[in-house]
Parts: structure tokens; C-alpha cells; sequence
């Protein structure tokens, strides 16, 4: 070994160690720390790569099963947008569910004490997941991301559960591995980070990879897809931190002497077995057609324009779009793009109607803190999900937490659409609390923020849409803008028909 690799690995040690103890923990308990996770900063690569691979590169192909749902919540202090998926069977579901609140709870505690400067300086906690099916088995990844300005970047990982759909039963490594399967996996992955053009230069340490895989749980993080197994790995465990999470493509071909599980079952392409009623239609495009009305809107005449983030929830969106429809009323969208593959039917509504679907990206990220790749998937794939369902792409963004920056504004091919009132709704979660704060402060040309994920905002808007409609002409943004003589352009920023940036 020489000198310079010496340097590395010594430089590397510590935090190595920490984050060979984390494996042992989640071996031991199904509660995960945030700290324990085995945070990997991820390598840097070009725009193109990262939409392929990067940590939040998740696309509909990737989300084989389950119907999205997701908890989003600010705090002064906090925010999080956590996405996991409803496989429709209890004990699996009971396992995502606190799992994924074991992401939250760890976040917050750990930044009990955090102070954030300003609303956009908040610290974020941003999961997200992939789901595969191979034969009867279930497999969920999760994406984590967690920010805060103290940070130098982000610190991101990836957690796993797998599940037999016949039962929901967990399961684990030596459910699927049988006899001496370690040192063939040991020199099949070996061989495949030293043949990887990603990895290769990282995997030139043979005594670094055999260290790694001395370690108990070294292959505790899996999913099962068509294909093989797919492996990831803590940063410093098998290469140096540069990598990031490696991940580790084997065929069922290669594993075969080592799987204990029937391959042909694995490879059949029957639904799993509790999840035949929850597969998404995802990555087609909807054939969808706008009312044609007849619509005017009296530019002398008062009107605001609802909008609504987050969504859609087809519970919650559905009785708001009852609602405006009973008025003749129209609304903004401001949709997430990963949700809108499990719920077609709900956006080609909102578009059918007549309102205005926009991006609130794909995902929920700070804009302002994602790396170029990040920024475009974030923004580029919230675009081609959308228009993935409904004729087009969306035609304004609203960014994440209302944070943005110049960098933000030169990017974004869109105009960036703020809001003049805030209802609160994600806080209170108290409809009259809600009617209450648009009563006390709307005016003509406002635009109104409300969030259609909470059932809570759909209570309040059975009242307040009958009773704005009243005065107000219920618009879109787009008509908004249309009826004050402003051109809606990339680069600017409205906040209402009076203040543009």
C-alpha cells in the first residue's frame, strides 16, 4: 500500500468506524436514527448523470407499487417532505409507517435546539422512495436527505425494506441467501466496483474492501427487482466517501447457487398479491380535454386567486374541486411531481375544469440548496411528470417553503408565484382557523395559500368558496395576471395582481 493511500485511509478512520457501529444498531432495532443512518455526501457527477442516478433521481419506473403519500409539515425552525408508499396490507404498511416516522422523530429531536435564522434558512429533512416487485417479494428504498445551513452539504443515505406480499412479513438477508454465500458476494461485488467506470478507481484498495466486508451487515441493504438484487452500501464502508452510497447491480444468474428463494418465483411477472389493486397507471399520458366554457373574467371586477400546494390528496383535492365547481370557480394547482403518477385521474380533473396545473417540483427540495443535478431534477422532472399526464408542461412554479434565491430565478423556466396571504393551514390545521385568516386579510388581486393534503383545508373551503365567490371572481393565476395587464415571465416573481419582482 502506498503513502498517499495510507493518508486516506487514516484520514478516513473515524468516521469510518461510526459508521460500521451504525450497522450493527439497525440489525438490532427497526427505530433508525438519522445519526445512525450512514449519511453519505454523494459524488458530484454531471446533470445528465445525476437525473439518472442521483439520490432523488427516482422516476415512475422505479415506483412499481404502492399509491404514494406523503407527510410535509413546516416549523419555524423545521421542515420536512417525507414520500413513502400504501402497499395496501397492514403489517407491511405498520412497518413503512414507523419507519418513516422514525425519520421524522430523529430529525426533530436532533435539532431540538436548532435556531433558523430565517424562514429559508430552516433545517430540512427531504425522503423519498422507490418500490420494485419481483415475484411475490415487495422491496421499498428510501432516499434520505437532510440540510442545515451549518452544514457544508447535505447529508444524504438510504435505508431498505423488503416484505413477502403474501403476508407482509419483513424480511431480511438470510431470507434469501442460503450456505457460504458471503465470499462469493464478497468477490462478486468486488468484481463489480472494480469493473464499474463509477467506482473503479475507489475499489483500487483491496485491503480498504476487504475491511468493509469483515463487517457484520455488510449486505443487511437490499432491494429485489426483475432483474437480481440490488445493493447498496454506506459511504466509507467499501470505498472512500467520495462515492457516496455505492450501489451493486447482481443477477439472479450470478446469485443463483446462493438464493434460497425459488429465481422463477422471483422473475414471474404476476402482481404481488396484495398489491393488485394498488398499482399505479404511471408514465402515460393521459388523453384529457379542457371544459370549453365560455369563461370571462371582468378585469374591473374584484377577484383573488386560490391556490393550493402539495397536493393532489384525492380525498381532500376532490372536495375542493367539488366545491369551486358549484361556483363556477376556478384555481392553481401547484402540484408535487412525484405524486401526481399514483393519481392521474385527480390532475386530468383539475385540468378537465379548467384550472390551472402547476410545478411545486417533483419532490419538495429547497431549491435553493440543491446541487445543479439536483436543481434540474427537481425541476425538470417535475415538469415531464405532469406532462406525462396533461397536453403540455406547466406553465408557472411555486419553490418549496416560498424559497428562492437569484440563482433560483435565472434557472427556473417558469414564473416563480408566491403568495400575498397565508392561511396557515399546514400549522393550524384548524378550519375556522383558516377561514378566519382569508376573511381577515384578502383583497382584490391577493393570491391565497392553502395546501390540498389536508383534510382540514377541504373543511374550511366547503365555507370559504361559497362565501368568497360571493364578491371576489374566483380566478387562476394565470387569469389573474391576464385581467391586470401583467405578463406572467420567467425570472420575476409575483406575489399578487400588486407586487411583482
Amino acid at each position: 500500500m502506498n503513502g498517499k493511500s495510507v493518508k486516506k485511509r487514516q484520514n478516513r478512520g473515524a468516521k469510518r468506524v461510526v459508521g460500521l457501529g451504525v450497522i450493527s444498531l439497525l440489525l438490532a432495532a427497526l427505530v433508525l436514527s438519522l445519526n445512525s443512518l450512514a449519511f453519505a455526501l454523494s459524488p458530484r457527477p454531471s446533470s445528465d448523470e445525476q437525473l439518472a442516478q442521483g439520490p432523488f433521481a427516482v422516476r415512475e419506473e422505479t415506483r412499481q407499487v404502492g399509491k404514494i403519500r406523503s407527510k410535509i409539515d413546516y416549523q419555524e425552525n423545521t421542515a420536512y417532505s417525507v414520500h413513502y408508499p400504501h402497499l395496501g396490507n397492514e403489517a407491511a404498511d405498520n412497518a413503512i409507517a414507523e419507519t418513516v416516522g422514525s425519520f421524522i422523530d430523529t430529525f426533530l429531536s436532533d435539532l431540538a435546539d436548532y435556531r433558523a435564522p430565517s424562514p429559508q434558512e430552516r433545517a430540512v429533512l427531504t425522503v423519498d422512495y422507490e418500490s420494485y416487485r419481483a415475484g411475490p417479494v415487495v422491496s421499498v428504498v428510501f432516499h434520505i436527505e437532510m440540510s442545515d445551513p451549518n452544514m457544508a452539504h447535505p447529508s444524504t443515505g438510504v435505508e431498505t425494506l423488503v416484505f413477502d406480499s403474501r403476508d407482509g412479513r419483513r424480511l431480511g438477508e438470510g431470507d434469501f441467501f442460503q450456505g457460504d454465500y458471503r465470499p462469493a458476494l464478497e468477490q462478486l461485488v468486488g468484481d463489480f466496483l472494480r469493473a464499474s467506470e463509477d467506482y473503479r478507481e475507489g475499489a483500487e484498495d483491496p485491503a480498504f474492501l476487504a475491511e468493509g466486508f469483515a463487517q457484520e451487515g455488510v449486505f443487511s441493504r437490499f432491494a429485489l427487482t426483475a432483474q437480481g438484487v440490488r445493493f447498496y452500501f454506506p459511504r466509507y464502508l467499501l470505498l472512500p466517501g467520495a462515492y457516496g452510497v455505492p450501489v451493486v447491480d447482481l443477477s439472479y444468474d450470478q446469485l443463483k447457487p446462493y438464493l434460497a428463494w425459488d429465481q422463477d418465483e422471483l422473475t414471474e411477472k404476476e402482481s404481488a398479491k396484495f398489491l393488485a389493486g394498488s398499482l399505479s397507471p404511471m408514465g402515460t399520458s393521459a388523453l384529457v380535454e379542457r371544459v370549453k366554457t365560455g369563461r370571462y373574467v371582468d378585469p374591473n371586477k374584484p377577484m383573488i386567486a386560490l391556490t393550493f400546494d402539495d397536493g393532489p390528496r384525492p380525498d381532500v383535492t376532490g372536495r375542493i374541486l367539488d366545491r369551486l365547481g358549484e361556483v363556477g370557480g376556478r384555481a392553481t394547482f401547484f402540484v408535487l411531481g412525484n405524486r401526481v403518477g399514483s393519481y392521474p385521474d385527480i390532475l386530468a380533473r383539475e385540468y378537465a375544469e379548467g384550472h390551472m396545473v402547476a410545478s411545486h417540483t417533483y419532490s419538495h427540495k429547497s431549491l435553493p440548496k440543491c446541487d445543479e443535478g439536483e436543481f434540474a431534477q427537481q425541476v425538470q422532472g417535475a415538469d415531464e411528470a405532469i406532462g406525462a399526464i396533461l397536453p403540455g408542461q406547466p406553465k408557472a412554479l411555486r419553490p418549496p417553503y416560498g424559497a428562492y434565491d437569484d440563482t433560483t430565478r435565472e434557472k427556473v423556466p417558469h414564473p416563480l408565484i408566491m403568495w400575498s396571504v397565508d392561511t396557515l393551514d399546514w400549522k393550524s390545521r384548524n378550519a375556522d382557523a383558516v377561514i378566519r385568516a382569508v376573511r381577515q386579510n384578502v383583497r382584490d388581486g391577493d393570491i391565497v395559500l392553502m395546501h390540498d393534503i389536508h383534510p382540514t383545508t377541504a373543511d374550511a373551503c366547503d365555507t370559504l368558496i361559497a362565501e368568497l365567490a360571493k364578491d371576489y371572481q374566483l380566478v387562476t393565476v394565470e387569469e389573474l395576471y391576464q385581467a391586470k395587464g401583467i405578463p406572467l415571465e420567467a425570472g420575476k416573481v409575483y406575489f399578487s395582481a400588486r407586487t411583482v419582482r
